[in-house]
């Protein structure tokens, strides 16, 4: 809940909730008291993030297509076609997925098309799956029938 600060006059110059001591006896004391406040969305800074605060996953669904650059720390599905600059903490591309680019991840794991430039730390190659460009990782596991192409290079 959000709330709005008000002054109010306290009666007494006793201490009874624990004003500081800095403040005069003669003179009128005030404390602060909050009164409930409506927000509305305009107000809210939306590109606030919390490190406690679980980010759901992103689809991109089969069907739809999207040219352009992606940032973000959560996770991306892709179902859909995806052509441009990507920069996520996993990606997983769908059976019937294509995605085409510039990848900088953590994790990725491919059960349709890639081709481009990928860095990522675990990279899972499905059996349907073809990866094609240049592929650098950390760790990677390739399932019977993946199809790796392009220059691949292990990371320390």
């Amino acid at each position: 809940m959000f709330f709005r600060k008000k002054k109010v006059e306290v009666e007494s110059k006793e201490d009874p909730i624990g004003v500081s001591s800095s403040a005069k006896q003669d003179e009128d004391i005030y404390i602060e008291a909050q009164e409930p406040e409506m927000l509305f969305a305009e107000d809210l800074d939306l590109n606030v993030k919390t490190e406690s605060k679980i980010m759901k996953p992103s689809i991109i669904s089969e069907g739809f297509e999207f040219i352009g650059e992606v940032r973000s720390q959560g996770d991306l599905t892709v179902d859909g076609t995806l052509r441009g600059t990507l920069s996520l903490n996993a990606v997983l591309v769908g059976a019937g997925g294509v995605l085409e680019g510039d990848v900088s991840c953590n994790r990725m794991c491919v059960k349709g098309t890639f081709s481009g430039r990928l860095e990522c730390i675990d990279l899972i190659v499905g059996s349907a799956a073809v990866v094609d460009g240049n592929i650098a990782f950390q760790s990677i596991t390739i399932q019977r029938g993946g199809v790796i192409k392009g220059m691949v290079f292990k990371k320390e």
